[in-house]
């Protein structure tokens, strides 16, 4: 009987695929020593089908979709501030609602656990929107939505390249009508057990519970975005891009998921998803006359049903095209590239093993670096036979 699903654990990306596949129940997602989930096999339930491994998508290329480019953001003002871009997942959404589906969705849980959860009206969508900067449990969702589909429930599934994915693999690679996915640009995404570490740092500093937790509040405006920790008491701890330790950790890539670094085959032009979405970066200079920095979509559609559903929803919108993807990659980067791991991620996890995760730790691990570290990093950018020549005078470097 196998014992996990993927033999190189790095190529995992956290799907949940599998647990929802296996016939027999027989997979579990449990966090490791990262706070990263993996699937988990019961030796005493498999009956060694490798359904699991055959269906898994990961390390799978999407085929190029040469999508049609956008730009858009809802026209109700206060959907676009409560939404992290321009709020057309909310327009989205509302036109499956309207057809008696199912939207699903990242949102907190108890406990400011992140997880996929379904929406039935417009009220469940709201904790759906703003971005989670935490890898959710997608598992449960992707059984829901396959369930639903199998009823002819229409369904909107919105997460990740790779949850979408997952929930492909689960259907076996059979395309419904009345299913439509929705991705983003992916940045990366980080561990749960590190998230949960911060807020109970936090938890511990001002005393009393974290109620609730925003990663891209516009209070200072769509691009110098902040993260807003607000307390049971109404008070809040805020921060932004450079001086919040998770927020900051996140964007240089500190703690993102071993998988995340080697995404390639779900990037540019190549989705698995119906519709793309992902912040005009740039506006200012793509589009000046949109740039009012309440928010910006960019929209990628990737097929046809993407393209229906977007038509569904352009009354609620303001839609412009947009210049093409590598154009847009000047100013958005992750459309094409992975996120390059932090050179002290591994020092980084080191420290959290025994102590969790500590502010004060990762501000010091991410501060540019001192003379003395710039001096060695130079020494050895050296040619070799230089540094031959310099421990020949000077002894060991």
């Amino acid at each position: 009987m196998r014992k996990t699903v993927r033999p190189n654990k790095a190529e995992c990306t956290g799907c949940g695929a599998c647990a929802c596949i296996c016939p027999r129940h027989a997979i579990t997602m449990k966090p490791d020593e990262e706070g990263f989930l993996y699937p988990q096999v019961d030796g005493k339930l498999c009956i060694g089908c490798d359904l699991c491994e055959k269906r898994c998508p990961a390390g799978r290329q999407a085929e190029e979709a040469h999508p049609r480019v956008f730009g858009a953001q809802i026209k109700d003002p206060a959907l676009r501030r409560a939404s992290s871009s321009g709020g057309v997942f909310t327009a989205l959404a509302r036109e499956t609602l309207a057809k008696g589906g199912v939207v699903f969705g990242a949102a907190f849980g108890e406990g400011l656990r992140v997880e996929h959860v379904g929406a039935f009206n417009e009220e469940e969508i709201a904790p759906m929107r703003g971005s989670k900067y935490v890898q959710s449990d997608a598992s449960d969702a992707i059984a829901n939505a396959v369930s639903l589909l199998g009823r002819d429930i229409p369904v909107l599934f919105s997460g990740t390249p790779c949850q979408v994915d997952g929930l492909r693999a689960a259907l076996g690679g059979r395309r419904s009508e009345r299913l439509i996915t929705v991705d983003f640009v992916c940045h990366g995404v980080p561990s749960p057990g590190v998230f949960a570490s911060y807020i109970a740092e936090l938890e511990r500093t001002h005393g009393q519970r974290v109620a609730a937790y925003t990663f891209r509040d516009k209070r200072l405006g769509w691009k110098n975005f902040s993260s807003v920790a607000t307390f049971e008491d109404g008070s809040e701890h805020t921060g932004t891009q450079t001086d919040e330790p998770f927020l900051y950790g996140f964007l240089q890539n500190l703690y993102l998921r071993p998988a995340c670094h080697g995404c390639t085959g779900l990037r540019g032009g190549r989705h698995s998803a119906d519709i793309t979405l992902a912040d005009l970066w740039g506006a200012e200079n793509l589009c000046p006359r949109q740039n009012d920095d309440t928010g910006l979509s960019l929209v990628l559609v990737n097929t046809e049903r993407g393209k229906e559903a977007l038509d569904a929803c352009r009354k609620q919108l303001r839609l412009f095209t947009a210049p093409d993807l590598d154009c847009m990659a000047r100013f958005n980067p992750g459309l094409f590239k992975a996120a390059a791991p932090h050179r002290k991620r591994d020092a980084f996890f080191r420290d959290y093993a025994r102590h969790g995760f500590v502010s004060g730790h990762v501000m010091k691990l991410l501060a540019p670096p001192g003379r003395t570290e710039r001096a060695l990093r130079r020494i050895l950018h050296l040619p070799a036979g230089v540094i031959r020549r310099l421990k020949k005078r000077f002894g060991t470097l």
